[in-house]
């Protein structure tokens, strides 16, 4: 298996899109591509559930440029990638799922996440994982709202 991280560039295609929103202040969209790159390198939770729950999040704004890419090194079966289109999470485990219902909430009723959601993640990953996904599932949130404001082709 290839190890090798995951870039902002391969992980979201909104680069072309979004670089233009920092023109003004370059040294941000540098520290943005870092910032959002850690997410992807730190390893506090796997590639796997990140890229489950960018996927979900691309499907709930239907963003079909963060819908097409997938990220390298993760391997989803054709079920579950069809599971994540339609929001049917029976094809995930236990804890891949508590990190699913987050991110469903996550656009729309970020104020109805409970306490216990949140303890479903902690107790699968642990606690700076959950804060991580939170924090990356945010990233995927704003990620396709600015594809979906700069690009209206973005949206299905």
């Amino acid at each position: 298996m290839n190890n090798r991280a995951a870039t902002v560039s391969e992980t979201s295609p909104q680069t072309a899109l979004l670089e233009p929103l920092f023109a003004a202040r370059p040294e941000l969209w540098t520290r943005f591509q870092t910032f959002y790159d850690s997410l992807w390198t730190a390893g506090q939770i796997s590639r796997r559930v990140l890229e489950i729950c960018r996927l979900r999040m691309a499907a709930i704004h239907g963003c079909d440029p963060e819908w097409r890419l997938r990220t390298p090194d993760v391997f989803l079966t054709d079920a579950e990638v069809g599971a994540l289109r339609t929001g049917n999470f029976a094809e995930f485990d236990h804890y891949e799922r508590a990190a699913l219902e987050l991110t469903e909430k996550f656009p729309f009723q970020h104020h109805a996440i409970t306490d216990a959601e949140v303890k479903a993640v902690e107790d699968g990953y642990g606690s700076a994982a959950a804060v991580a996904l939170l924090t990356a599932v945010a990233f995927f949130d704003v990620s396709c709202r600015w594809q979906q404001v700069l690009t209206p082709s973005a949206s299905t």
